[in-house]
């Protein structure tokens, strides 16, 4: 008899492989031919487990966001305010190998957005979730006498919002705004009208 497949872990070796040759070879080598070579399957076999290659895009953004998620619930732990806020930032904004990466591919998938209303959707869920944390992770930091009481926060929020959209736009394109240091400073530069002697040594620890 054939051996069974399980629909769901193929797809998932799929969406694996496709962000494997775009970390490896870029993002114009992840097509949907390279894929199916790296499987040792036909091209036509990829798409009974996809609806076509914007659907690949897609799984493969859903996964850079769960693991995502799963690295903020990991480096925040115990932390609260202002540590837990810039512990949340690292494992987002393109500071680093794996968060550079990511976001090459996140810049993709916004471009098939602007088309795929699917697509846009899933962003809008993306962007309110963070927006709840980082605005959560605020009003810690004013109770923890880490912000002034005046702190426009949801202003603050929608600004870090903004910040973080950009600041992988302009890692995807490589531009001088892009080195991890300056997108520190950026970060800093939102907080520091609003900090206390203690907030200054939250985010400089």
């Amino acid at each position: 008899m054939p051996k069974k497949i399980d629909r769901e872990d193929r797809r998932q070796q799929i969406v694996r492989t496709y962000l494997r040759i775009a970390d490896r070879d870029g993002l114009e080598a992840a097509t949907s031919r390279a894929v199916a070579t790296e499987l040792g399957v036909s091209t036509g076999s990829l798409w009974h487990y996809f609806t076509g290659f914007d659907d690949v895009v897609f799984r493969a953004f859903t996964l850079i966001f769960d693991r995502t998620n799963t690295r903020i619930t990991e480096q925040v732990g115990e932390l609260a305010g202002l540590r837990a806020l810039i512990a949340m930032l690292r494992e987002i904004l393109p500071v680093g190998e794996e968060t550079e990466r990511e976001a090459l591919i996140v810049a993709n998938f916004w471009g098939r957005a602007s088309s795929k209303p699917e697509l846009g959707r899933f962003q809008t869920e993306v962007g309110a979730r963070w927006h709840r944390q980082i605005t959560d992770l605020l009003i810690e930091a004013i109770e923890a006498q880490e912000l002034i009481d005046s702190v426009p926060v949801e202003e603050l929020t929608d600004v870090l919002m903004v910040l973080i959209t950009g600041l992988q736009v302009e890692c995807a394109l490589r531009t001088p705004l892009s080195p991890a240091e300056r997108q520190w400073r950026m970060v800093r530069h939102c907080l520091s009208p609003w900090l206390t002697e203690t907030g200054h040594a939250a985010v400089i620890a």
